[in-house]
C-alpha cells in the first residue's frame, strides 16, 4: 500500500473497518462489571480475540492490532497526515504493550491493564470515526 491523497479517505475508511471495529468487537459486548472487579475468562478471551486476532483473513492469516495499524501506517507520511492519527497510534502502542501479558495469559497484568486497554479501544474508535466523518464532509 502506497500513499496517495485521493486514496486516503479510502485508506482511512478500511482502518476504521478493519482495525476501529475490530479491536473491540468481542470486549465492547461485555458489561462494565467484565472490566472491574475480579478478572473473568471471559474477558480474557474476549480481549485475545480483539487484539491478537483483530483480522482474520480468508486464507487463515491473522493479524494483531498492532500488526494490522502497522500496515497502513507504513505507507503513510511522517509526521502522520492527520492529529486522529497520532491519537490512534498511542493508542496501539498501548495495546502493544500489553500483547506479551494477554498471549502469555498473565492474569495479574491483565486485571491491571484493563483501564489502560479499554481506553485505547475506545479512542482508537472514536478517533477513527471522527477522522471518517471529516474526511467525507471534506468531500462534500
Amino acid at each position: 500500500m502506497t500513499f496517495a491523497v485521493a486514496d486516503f479517505p479510502e485508506q482511512v475508511a478500511a482502518l476504521k473497518h478493519d482495525l476501529g471495529k475490530y479491536v473491540a468487537w468481542m470486549s465492547a459486548n461485555l458489561g462494565d462489571d467484565a472490566w472491574h472487579g475480579p478478572l473473568r475468562d471471559e474477558l480474557i478471551e474476549a480481549l485475545r480475540r480483539d487484539l491478537l486476532r483483530t483480522r482474520s483473513g480468508g486464507d487463515g492469516t491473522v493479524e494483531t492490532a498492532w500488526e494490522l495499524w502497522s500496515r497502513f501506517a507504513a505507507a503513510w507520511p511522517r509526521p502522520l497526515p492527520a492529529p486522529e492519527l497520532l491519537e490512534v497510534e498511542a493508542a496501539v502502542e498501548v495495546l502493544r504493550a500489553h500483547g506479551p501479558a494477554l498471549a502469555r495469559g498473565d492474569r495479574d497484568a491483565i486485571a491491571a491493564a484493563r483501564p489502560h486497554v479499554r481506553a485505547a479501544q475506545q479512542t482508537i474508535r472514536s478517533a477513527l470515526q471522527q477522522l471518517h466523518r471529516r474526511l467525507q464532509s471534506q468531500r462534500g
